[in-house]
């Protein structure tokens, strides 16, 4: 089942077809072709319009990948997903992020074996929906009686970057104007410490979230946090009921915490951090934007679930991602993409994204256990806010040695923060900033306007030779639906990129090795004279943790 890419007679035909159509000028194909907008363009249940014209292929760059998709049976691969198989074999655990959504049970109905773990995430789900209600009608009070105004999330990573992301994204959806939402997930106790001084525990409350409950910065930022609850009340435990909420699959871990059972949520150990927006995790979002929203979030990510395992290769957008994604990266080596966002709620996408993406198929080593050493798994994923990212990277974008592909994302209809045509400024900048990536300054038909053309010596730096890849999405509305929409997009994008290069895309090995060296490291540094004889220390590490005793 498992095959290496680049042996591959698809992959094969796809390294001639390259070289065949390597140095084409998008121009040309427009010229050429009066329907490339329709031809390579899709629109998600006319919500999400995908638009990826403006990239260097044809028709048959897309008829070799999905040649490729049937050679390596990726079909088998998303049936071996729907079937509840262990695709994730290294840990030997479940994919099952899709039931997480499944608001109609059409999976559970496709699959009676699903009924019993649907079951329990509904139970979950009606258990969030309980405590989501009573925060937001003021049912559920802070030890002595007064109202919660503040949610602070402790986290790191999957527990923290979709509950961010997410709220920031759907600020306008705000159930409750008056609550405050705070993330605390840095092991730099500045982080904590500055939110603490915003705040009081009596009106306050923490969902830590923590998948196995030994996640060293979640819980030294959770100690903390009880440590000033307990202090403020007086160390009468029992206000921890009242203050403190536990995410994590690891029950036996969470009650030591010292709250009641009934505040701990159980998330199955096959939920990935990074895919657990869905999750109890997603408890801050729920309360964010009310448990409607909420469902209204799952319905799109449930909607963009079916679109991919349901839509013909050419027309799914997830596929058509990740195939972009790999002929840039293997073909073009092209190692970097941007994510461009013309929104300010959308700020931290591409920060949620670079974690979803690097994380997952940021790998050396293949299903089959081998080195990956003769082609590029996961790109660079970095990105901003336009039109600030204009003033910051853009430069290299247009005329740099590199060349980075870059999707741009847009609302349509953003009524509610549109001061003096705010939006359609926003709108004129994307929409001018992808024209000139991908056709540089030959969009203009009389070119005597450029001051500099009649001076050679100036002429190549105001040159733009364009040929730069960009997609496109105009977002209808930002919204619930099309958040949970997007985000499942991207994870279906991980996926199948992660398929057709042969590596698994939900384990997370690379983190692991930091975590160990940490607990032989922070004790030179904690005991001063202490000398660590278990592990070998170069002359690096072992100078700078001297140099760091002495002056520390």
């Amino acid at each position: 089942m498992f095959k290496n890419p680049i042996r591959t007679k698809s992959w094969a035909n796809l390294l001639d077809h390259f070289k065949l159509i390597k140095n084409i000028k998008m121009i040309d194909l427009f010229k050429k072709n009066k329907n490339r907008f329709k031809d390579f363009s899709l629109n998600f249940n006319n919500n999400i319009l995908f638009d990826y014209s403006k990239n260097r292929i044809i028709d048959k760059t897309i008829d070799l990948f999905i040649d490729l998709l049937n050679e390596i049976n990726f079909k088998d691969y998303v049936v071996s997903m729907l079937n509840g198989e262990k695709i994730n074999f290294t840990e030997n655990k479940f994919v099952l992020n899709f039931l997480l959504r499944d608001i109609n049970n059409i999976f559970v109905k496709n699959n009676s074996s699903f009924f019993d773990i649907k079951k329990d995430i509904d139970t979950n789900l009606n258990k969030i929906k309980f405590f989501v209600d009573k925060i937001n009608n003021y049912s559920w009070l802070g030890f002595s009686k007064k109202k919660i105004k503040n949610i602070v999330n402790i986290g790191i990573g999957g527990s923290d970057l979709g509950s961010r992301m997410i709220i920031k994204s759907l600020s306008l959806y705000k159930y409750n104007k008056f609550q405050k939402n705070f993330f605390v997930s840095n092991i730099d106790s500045t982080d904590i410490i500055n939110i603490l001084n915003k705040i009081s525990p009596e009106d306050t409350i923490f969902i830590i979230c923590s998948k196995s409950f030994t996640t060293l910065e979640t819980l030294f930022n959770a100690n903390i946090a009880k440590k000033w609850v307990l202090d403020f009340f007086g160390n009468k435990k029992d206000c921890l009921n009242n203050h403190f909420i536990l995410v994590s699959s690891n029950f036996s871990e969470a009650i030591k915490f010292g709250v009641n059972s009934n505040n701990i949520f159980i998330v199955d150990d096959w939920v990935g951090g990074r895919y657990s927006f869905c999750s109890a995790f997603g408890l801050p979002i729920a309360i964010s934007i009310g448990f409607d929203n909420f469902r209204k979030m799952l319905h799109g990510a449930n909607d963009m679930d079916i679109h991919f395992f349901n839509s013909d290769y050419k027309f799914n957008i997830p596929i058509i991602l990740s195939i972009l994604t790999i002929w840039y990266s293997n073909f073009f080596n092209f190692s970097n993409e941007a994510i461009l966002v013309y929104n300010e709620n959308l700020s931290l996408l591409p920060l949620y994204l670079q974690q979803l993406f690097m994380e997952s198929n940021g790998k050396y080593v293949d299903y089959n256990g081998n080195y990956i050493n003769n082609y590029y798994t996961s790109p660079i994923i970095f990105g901003g806010t336009g039109t600030v990212s204009q003033h910051s990277f853009y430069q290299l974008l247009h005329q740099g040695t590199y060349i980075i592909p870059c999707d741009f994302f847009i609302e349509v209809n953003n009524n509610s923060n549109n001061i003096n045509n705010s939006n359609l400024k926003l709108a004129s900048n994307l929409l001018s900033q992808s024209q000139s990536l991908a056709f540089g300054d030959r969009v203009f038909k009389n070119r005597k306007d450029n001051v500099f053309l009649n001076n050679s010596n100036l002429f190549r730096f105001v040159k733009f030779k364009g040929n730069r890849p960009n997609n496109v999405f105009l977002i209808k509305k930002i919204d619930p639906y099309s958040i949970g929409a997007i985000i499942s997009m991207y994870e279906h994008k991980v996926f199948t990129h992660g398929v057709i290069l042969n590596i698994s895309s939900f384990d997370q090995w690379g983190v692991e090795l930091g975590k160990k060296l940490f607990n032989y490291i922070y004790p030179c540094l904690k005991y001063k004279n202490y000398i660590q004889k278990k592990i070998y220390f170069d002359s690096s590490t072992y100078n700078l943790i001297k140099y760091f005793n002495k002056n520390s």
